[in-house]
């Protein structure tokens, strides 16, 4: 039986660390630091499952509960992140980070760590998504005409559309390096 270890770059351990540190020290907004708690344990969780999923035996009733747990935790996950979204970005021209403003208050390496984590996100996120788009496009141009009509489909010609294509392809003339000389 093998197991396999988390990815060294996963950083739930740390938002557990950095909330439980610096969980009396944001009163701007007091969920900041809950909410990598949470984010970190949920983390952990996912992992946890998804590791324990790799050692199970592939029985299909074991299988679909390991699901049904990942679905719930990814849920609550998606949920938890949007909210701390709302909680860190919300107060981001209103924060300070000297500790005599109490009502503005939040410690920096809390506050930041928050901040960036959740901006890699959404630019990650940013990143797959583009990275998704430009692959439909090319697959999409890389589509032959022919095979669409071989699969039973309208040919561009039957379409009702105003700009029309061409059914047959010209050919361009062909030079070799001989006409040159």
């Amino acid at each position: 039986m093998h197991i396999s270890a988390p990815c060294p770059a996963d950083p739930t351990a740390s938002y557990i660390i950095i909330g439980a540190m610096y969980l009396d020290r944001c009163p701007v907004n007091r969920m900041i630091p809950i909410y990598l708690i949470v984010a970190g344990i949920l983390g952990l969780l996912q992992n946890g499952l998804m590791l324990l999923r790799k050692q199970v035996p592939n029985n299909a009733v074991v299988s679909i509960s390991y699901r049904m747990y990942e679905l719930f935790i990814g849920v609550v996950s998606l949920v938890w992140f949007i909210l701390g979204t709302i909680w860190v970005y919300s107060i981001l021209s209103n924060v300070c980070f000297n500790e005599d403003d109490v009502l503005c208050y939040c410690n920096s390496v809390c506050y930041w760590f928050s901040f960036v984590m959740i901006t890699i996100t959404y630019v990650l996120l940013l990143i797959i998504i583009v990275a998704v788009c430009c692959v439909m496009v090319f697959s999409m141009r890389m589509f032959d005409r022919r095979q669409i009509e071989a699969a039973g489909t309208a040919g561009y010609e039957e379409l009702d559309s105003p700009r029309q294509y061409p059914t047959k392809k010209k050919k361009l003339p062909t030079s070799s390096p001989r006409d040159y000389f």
